[in-house]
């Protein structure tokens, strides 16, 4: 399943595509917040290791279980998974008359799954994921309401954690200039 995220100024709301635009909706400030802060603590509060000896504090497994997500590591290699995809096309168009407005929220987690629903209308709109998966989408919302100006409070730690120095790490390493190369000094 994909989900792409899109901030559009002018309607100061987040455009929410999921399975390349086959649901669309807009999500507010609002429940932006809520997502990442309100939910995220309720899928916090299920990662898995507790009472496990050595496995550390429940703050410490959920950072590694999020650094885990990011770096892909539930994906089959084999199959061409990657744990984050960039798209070369266009954004959809805001005046779209398909695009719902997202009035509601509703989630559930496990220690090997996590579920969303999104409240349009009569409709709700769920979508349940595996904790990485889950993992992505939170990551998401919080860099696109971060992209957006909008100062999320109470983002947890482990959600904004920088994964630079991961990826500097599996960066080949550059090749050295021979010493009677004129370019080094």
């Amino acid at each position: 399943m994909s989900t792409s995220f899109t901030y559009f100024e002018a309607e100061d709301r987040v455009l929410v595509m999921i399975q390349s635009g086959e649901h669309k909706l807009w999500l507010t400030r609002r429940l932006a917040q809520a997502i990442v802060h309100d939910i995220a603590g309720i899928f916090a509060s299920q990662v898995p290791g507790g009472g496990i000896p050595g496995a550390g504090s429940a703050e410490e497994r959920i950072a590694l279980e999020h650094q885990m997500a990011m770096n892909g590591e539930d994906l089959p290699q084999d199959e061409g998974g990657k744990a984050l995809q960039y798209s070369s096309t266009p954004p959809a168009c805001a005046s779209d008359g398909d695009i719902r407005l997202c009035t509601g929220l509703d989630a559930k987690a496990g220690s090997n799954y996590a579920s969303i629903g999104f409240v349009v209308g009569e409709h709700t709109l769920n979508l349940k994921l595996s904790r990485a998966g889950f993992h992505r989408l939170l990551r998401g919302v919080a860099l696109c309401g971060a992209q957006a100006g909008w100062q999320l409070q109470g983002v947890p730690s482990w959600l904004t954690q920088s994964l630079l120095g991961d990826l500097l790490t599996s960066l080949p390493p550059l090749d050295e200039a021979p010493d009677d190369d004129p370019g080094t000094a």
